[in-house]
């Protein structure tokens, strides 16, 4: 038998660590069982409405007491932070000023007028069980609208509910889709737990939907309608209307058989069980009296932007062209991407720091000249990060006398080993640090910072043609979205060529930046859709560095836009062109791309990368998405993510598009980007999956039924996508320890979308083939067990019983694969059922977890079972043949009668006439 993952003495030993982007929500703190440093953000597009203030701290103030009881008196809501745009009228006498608070990084969103997903809240999950959420989304009509509370609960326990997805990773207990399921010859209702009570009715009808019978499933439109007052307190997770439901499903109540997403994605676990395995309630208390509950509350509101770029000028920022590159993307931030209104201020370092610009309101390009012209030109000297961070808080501090709320981009490719002597007044300070390290040799420490102060953090490499620096840059900017960034090394006469594609929902401000690295300017070459022509004389050629720009006026025309940017110097040289645009005021939002990583806590320390693309918060289907991760060495490794239920992906067509990233190159900083294009297919963006509370399309109430009305249906029609392209920007990770060259230790990764179906007494399989090594390459072979018990697979799948697998020859990683048997003889028995799970190995003997369980139910209708519809028909016939027979016989009889009456009347009449003769 073949090792299993967490069995492998060499893997135990290995030490794979990755310091990971904090691309994550903002970071919540549970002190002294209350949670604290929750962010509740308003999108900037939302109305200014102070009424929706108080319906936020009105739902987390019933959820706090909801929570409490919900917890088994452990933990409540103790700090909550509102965060209001800065569309929003200023009034510092009631709002804070943000500090490190962001909404792209808010723990809750009040997002969407009325979304096109409609109102419905809900948790974007998809790091699986037990792994938080990345947010969770309401509408601003939601809040506002109390007819939302009959449909879905008190705000205040849907809040509950969605808290359970976001912060410890369990799932919804009812199926949307599947809302029935056959157990023996009965249907069930998906639910949990079995026994809450209710009826299922056709409307108001409950007399036309009968689960009785396994031959005949449910009539379209039958819903289970639960008694508003249950006897059993459970389950939150299941409906957060029903007024005596307080407490989540746990091991005692749980209903393993429910085809749900809780028990698809947890092998079965109750709620409770996950909850209390998660790391908030490891060490918790037992229940204690904390005696008051509420949540006390912080408004705070963004305000203009006030950034001091921090720019490293030591010695080592004289390698590979650093200074060069650096003034290139310094240059494009300033003039092009700094927003108009926003207060701009400049400090150099090397063993001290100099104020190069103070504090500088952008107001028109003068001032940006003026802004470029401070850069620097020339790095020389040691290193003092330090230094040019407290001068940079006091640069900050001069607007206002506080550096809150201000944020400062640090940039250096140098060693410092006192970096952390500031650490302390840097997190006093409320100041953000974004971070870009230059090259390898910047201090391991560096990204400590943005982690401490929810800054963001990327890595430029000293590969010229990786555009890394200016990635980073335009990141800094939320409004500027990235269409394209691409570079290379061109031989003299060779050109960097290629198309993009510039949607209806974007296109003002469409910026080309191209950037070389000779004096000799290359020949540049820009054609839109209409094909007019833009050439270099067209390009604003900067006076400090050997780049060139292009603002198209106006809204650059939707459609397919070429460019090529030909090397007409006499030796080689790498060529970058990056292509930007902002939103254009549509309709509708444009496409967005938000990316994310995920390690695994225990070897071999996996590594997952995700990518978000989204429009209108709907899901985008079949876009084609590649990630291009950059390792220490400068090798260039391509990664193309799925959105297929399987392998790392963990709902299809979710909008989620993911692998596993399982190729390292020597130790040091790897930084990434994702690159997303929708071009020549029919898609559409959809509703897609999510996780939040269910919508009640009625109840009951002593005995009596409600109806709700109907909920919204989504016609993806409505929804076209056209074509696009986005480039996003990952940021940077530290890989310290690299898996053995010469040694195996990724095994194939788990299969999680594995199916059975039962056809006359045959079963067939079908799963998506994982890889070698998670999901790429080819397993070894498959091993599949079945059990009556879908625990025993769980727990004891190598003491289950085996099925011959000989026959399968394993599909290369992402393929479908499906086998086929027969049951034997004792396993057709009527009524039952029988579980399914397979675990696959590569050629190392490294095995894969188990899947998930797969069942069949055994139903053999009996003759009084057969279908209703058939069997009235017959009753029918029969009852017409019998009454048809009987009224011939009566018929017969009558007739039999009469004629012999009519005989005997006619023998009298003759026997009178004779008698008169």
């Amino acid at each position: 038998m073949w090792n299993s993952m967490g069995t492998n003495n060499y893997l135990v030993a290995l030490s794979l660590f990755v310091l990971l982007p904090h691309l994550t929500s903002s970071k919540i703190e549970l002190v002294d069982n209350g949670y604290r440093n929750i962010v509740i953000a308003i999108h900037k597009a939302v109305p200014e409405n102070p009424q929706l203030i108080d319906k936020i701290k009105e739902m987390l103030k019933e959820a706090s007491n909801y929570l409490y009881v919900a917890t088994r008196f452990r933990v409540f809501f103790k700090e909550v932070k509102i965060l209001l745009p800065d569309t929003w009228t200023p009034k510092p006498d009631l709002y804070k000023k943000a500090t490190t608070e962001t909404y792209s990084q808010a723990n809750v969103i009040i997002a969407g007028l009325k979304s096109t997903k409609g109102d419905e809240p809900y948790t974007l999950q998809y790091g699986g069980c037990g792994k938080e959420g990345r947010y969770t989304h309401f509408t601003p009509n939601y809040l506002l609208n109390d007819i939302f509370i009959q449909v879905y609960g008190r705000r205040g326990k849907v809040f509950v509910h969605e808290w359970a997805h976001l912060r410890w990773g369990v799932f919804d207990e009812y199926n949307k889709y599947q809302p029935f399921y056959k157990e023996g010859e009965h249907y069930r209702v998906t639910k949990c737990p079995k026994d809450l009570s209710g009826k299922v009715c056709l409307g108001n009808d409950c007399s036309k939907c009968n689960l009785e019978n396994a031959s005949d499933p449910p009539k379209e439109g039958c819903v289970f309608l639960p008694e508003m007052h249950q006897e059993t307190s459970s389950s939150i997770m299941y409906s957060p209307l029903l007024k005596s439901i307080n407490q989540f499903c746990d091991k005692s109540n749980h209903n393993q058989d429910a085809p749900n997403d809780q028990n698809r994605f947890c092998n079965l676990k109750s709620t409770w069980e996950v909850i209390l395995e998660s790391e908030d309630f490891r060490n918790a208390n037992e229940a204690t009296d904390l005696g008051s509950v509420e949540p006390q509350f912080t408004v705070m509101q963004e305000r203009k932007t006030a950034l001091c770029l921090v720019l490293d000028v030591s010695r080592s920022m004289s390698e590979s062209q650093r200074l060069t590159r650096l003034q290139q993307a310094s240059t494009l931030f300033i003039e092009k991407i700094a927003k108009e209104g926003s207060f701009i201020g400049i400090v150099t370092f090397n063993n001290i720091a100099y104020v190069k610009k103070g504090l500088t309101y952008i107001s028109g390009d003068d001032v940006r000249k003026t802004l470029v012209n401070a850069l620097p030109t020339k790095a020389e000297g040691g290193t003092n990060i330090c230094s040019g961070l407290l001068e940079a808080f006091e640069v900050l501090s001069s607007d206002d006398g506080s550096t809150e709320g201000d944020e400062i981009l640090l940039i250096t490719g140098s060693e410092d080993s006192g970096i952390s002597s500031c650490f302390e007044t840097v997190k006093k300070s409320g100041t953000k640090i974004h971070i870009i390290a230059m090259g390898q040799s910047a201090t391991k420490e560096l990204e400590m910072l943005s982690e401490m102060t929810n800054g963001r953090r990327a890595h430029a490499s000293d590969n010229f043609n990786s555009n890394g620096l200016v990635e980073a840059f335009v990141e800094l900017s939320e409004g500027q979205i990235q269409l394209e960034s691409i570079g290379g090394t061109q031989e003299p006469g060779d050109s960097l060529v290629g198309d993009t594609y510039i949607d209806s929902e974007v296109g003002f401000n469409t910026t080309f930046l191209v950037t070389w690295l000779t004096d000799v300017k290359p020949d540049i070459f820009i054609s839109d859709p209409d094909g007019k022509e833009y050439l270099t004389k067209d390009f604003q050629l900067e006076e400090k560095t050997t780049a060139g720009t292009l603002i198209i006026p106006g809204k650059a025309k939707t459609g397919k836009w070429s460019y090529s940017v030909q090397n007409t110097a006499n030796q080689a040289q790498p060529m970058t062109i990056s292509i930007t645009s902002q939103p254009s005021g549509a309709k509708f939002e444009s496409v967005v791309v938000k990316t994310h990583l995920q390690q695994t806590d225990e070897p071999p320390y996996t590594l997952v990368i995700y990518a978000e693309v989204f429009k209108n918060f709907m899901p985008v289907h079949n876009a084609k998405v590649i990630a291009i991760v950059e390792t220490a060495s400068t090798k260039i490794i391509t990664v193309t993510l799925q959105d297929n239920g399987a392998g790392a992906d963990l709902v299809k067509d979710d909008g989620i598009y993911s692998s596993f990233m399982t190729d390292y190159d020597g130790i040091g900083r790897y930084n990434f980007k994702v690159q997303v294009s929708r071009l020549h297919t029919a898609t559409k963006e959809a509703a897609g999956h999510t996780s939040g509370a269910m919508y009640v399309q009625g109840y009951l109430e002593n005995g009596t039924v409600h109806l709700n009305p109907p909920k919204l249906a989504i016609d993806d029609e409505d929804f076209p996508v056209e074509d696009f392209v986005r480039t996003k920007s990952g940021g940077t990770f530290m890989v310290k320890v690299v898996p053995p060259a010469n040694q195996d230790v990724f095994p194939p990764c788990q299969i999680t979308d594995l199916s059975a179906e039962l056809l006359n007494n045959t079963v067939t399989l079908a799963w998506t083939a994982p890889g070698d090594d998670m999901d790429k390459g080819t397993v070894a072979e498959y091993e599949i067990r079945k059990s009556k018990q879908a625990v025993h697979l769980r727990d004891n799948f190598h003491n289950a019983t085996q099925i011959n697998t000989s026959s399968i020859i394993p599909l290369t990683a992402r393929s479908r694969e499906e086998f086929s048997f027969d049951l034997e003889e004792e396993e057709k028995v009527n009524n039952s059922a029988i579980f399914f799970a397979v675990v696959s190995c590569d050629e190392s003997l490294l095995a894969s977890d188990v899947s998930n369980i797969a069942r069949v139910v055994i139903y053999h209708p009996s003759p009084k079972s057969r279908d209703p519809d058939t069997s009235n028909q017959n009753r029918k016939l029969t009852v017409g043949l019998a009454v048809s027979l009987v009224t011939i016989i009566l018929c017969s009889v009558l007739g039999l009668i009469v004629f012999i009456i009519n005989k005997r009347n006619s023998g009298m009449t003759v026997l009178d006439e004779e008698h008169v003769r």
